[in-house]
């Protein structure tokens, strides 16, 4: 699968990371909890759009401890993120109002429909799993979570950022 160009981040996204971070870094402080070091922190999937084999897709992995790969059959290690990235991924996590997210539906044409793509994540909330999909819900790229994760992941997964 072709990958597009990634888009050029304003100051304000590395801004808002830097300020993930220090929340990481104060929410650890006040011992409000830790990710373990093992299993998915989140999962990006991208699926929808023509390959010149059928459909596109893809599906990148973060691990708690920083490990990336793909969902594909091995081998399929893509690399490592800083802790700090983890960490700032974790602590947006933890501050996210999932239901608030999904409560604003999509209620446009799904980019599927027209060569593009969809975008589901799943996080690894203290809750338990929470799904997101870009055809369900109308995701504000810029909010902190979806700025840590595309800081995180842009390496591996062209992700929109606003």
């Amino acid at each position: 699968m072709d990958r597009p160009a990634l888009p050029n981040r304003p100051f304000r996204v590395h801004l808002a990371v830097l300020i993930l971070v220090a929340m990481a870094a104060s929410v650890a402080a006040c011992g409000f909890g830790g990710a373990s070091a093992s299993g998915p922190l989140v999962t990006v999937e991208m699926r929808g759009g023509e390959c010149v084999n059928g459909p596109c897709g893809m599906t990148v992995v973060l691990d708690r401890d920083g490990s990336v790969h793909s969902a594909a059959k091995p081998p399929n290690d893509l690399g490592m993120v800083p802790p700090e990235k983890v960490a700032a991924i974790d602590a947006a996590i933890k501050l996210t109002d999932f239901s608030a997210l999904r409560g604003r539906p999509f209620t446009g044409e799904c980019p599927t429909a027209f060569d593009g793509q969809e975008i589901v994540f799943e996080f690894a909330a203290p809750s338990g799993p929470e799904r997101l999909a870009s055809c369900e819900s109308d995701l504000d790229y810029g909010l902190p979570l979806f700025v840590a994760v595309a800081n995180a992941l842009s390496e591996w997964a062209p992700l929109p950022v606003t």
